[in-house]
């Protein structure tokens, strides 16, 4: 259960931040592989969700 501490700790965070700890969190025990392999995932996911993103504006936009 959160604490309202926690509440206003995540709501202060930045919105990629707090979307990078949610999609694929970097535990401290991992190795530099592993981080490697999570930061790189979390840059593709971004792209891919800017890129659909962009598109659904477009074609909304054209449609208009």
């Amino acid at each position: 259960m959160e604490t309202s501490t926690e509440k206003t700790a995540e709501k202060e965070m930045p919105l990629l931040k707090r979307l990078r700890s949610s999609v694929l969190p970097v535990k401290e025990t991992d190795s530099a592989w592993i981080r490697t392999l999570k930061n790189s995932g979390f840059v593709l996911f971004a792209i891919m969700f800017g890129s659909v993103s962009l598109l659904l504006v477009t074609a909304i936009a054209l449609v208009l």
